[in-house]
């Protein structure tokens, strides 16, 4: 059997700082965990796109979202896969006041601080799944 890897999926939330933390967050997981973690489109999902659905099904699936809307989940939901662990970036924006995004586009030092907390904690997550499969 194949590994399957991690598909995340950041809320679109253009023009917005939270949905920069989330895309820049998804990123930063990439990077961090590469080979093993990767992202789809979330308008791939939303226009039904065949292959990138197929992925999401295939693999473990993390969702990003900025705000109470959750559409990274709800569309995810939607393609027929529940997230595997789904997080709201806002929860996390709250918890730690102090690395507040302070733009759309570059979200400053306290936004990229944030990014790093949100990722340490969502890879420890992903790691904590890998071990419980292996039992």
């Amino acid at each position: 059997m194949r590994d399957k890897k991690f598909i995340i999926i950041p809320c679109s939330g253009i023009g917005k700082p939270i949905g920069t933390v989330a895309r820049e967050t998804a990123y930063e997981i990439i990077k961090q965990k590469s080979g093993t973690a990767e992202t789809v489109c979330l308008a791939l999902l939303t226009s039904g796109d065949k292959m990138a659905i197929k992925k999401i099904n295939d693999n473990y699936c993390i969702t990003l979202d900025g705000c109470a809307k959750h559409c990274a989940q709800k569309n995810t939901e939607a393609c027929g896969k529940t997230p595997d662990k789904s997080y709201m970036i806002l929860k996390f924006a709250a918890e730690n006041r102090e690395m507040k995004p302070e733009g759309m586009v570059d979200i400053g030092e306290g936004g990229r601080a944030l990014v790093k907390t949100v990722s340490k904690k969502i890879i420890s997550d992903m790691d904590e799944i890998l071990q419980n499969e292996k039992k």
